[in-house]
């Protein structure tokens, strides 16, 4: 279940929210999988093709980076998917080789552009909330590390 307050629908009206669950899925920590690694250079490549003749106020400019970044700005932070588009790009690096799940997840964010996060479906206090953080709010990471919201934050 999912609740979407009041006060978020004030603030960001035009704020959206979408939810894939999966259950039953592997998450190597290594994977050999010729597919997945080919798939992976080839959204690189793309996106290095895409974006070639593009310097990073460009990018800033393109939506959906323009309204995310307006976004981070608020609390002196830059879009990350902006940061990782432009080391793929600008710097020629990969996609990092971690757990495949985080894998997939960087690249849904470079293909779409969009902010993708994973959480563990076992652990996650239902309901969701969708709402504005007051500050001081912790979330617990993947990795474990505790999380603080700062006040104005989603």
């Amino acid at each position: 279940m999912i609740i979407i307050s009041d006060k978020i629908k004030k603030i960001y009206p035009k704020a959206l929210l979408g939810i894939l669950v999966m259950k039953n899925v592997c998450n190597p920590n290594q994977h050999d999988d010729e597919e997945f690694n080919r798939c992976k250079l080839e959204l690189e490549s793309n996106l290095r093709k895409k974006f070639a003749n593009l310097d990073r106020s460009d990018l800033k400019k393109m939506e959906p980076i323009k309204t995310y970044q307006d976004y981070y700005k608020r609390f002196k932070k830059t879009y990350h998917v902006l940061l990782q588009l432009e080391s793929i790009v600008f710097k020629s690096k990969s996609i990092p080789k971690v757990a495949s799940l985080v894998e997939v997840m960087f690249m849904a964010e470079l293909k779409n552009l969009l902010l993708t996060a994973g959480h563990d479906l076992e652990v996650v206090d239902m309901p969701i909330k969708l709402d504005v953080a007051s500050g001081g709010e912790k979330y617990t990471l993947l990795n474990g590390q505790e999380k603080e919201l700062l006040s104005g934050d989603m």
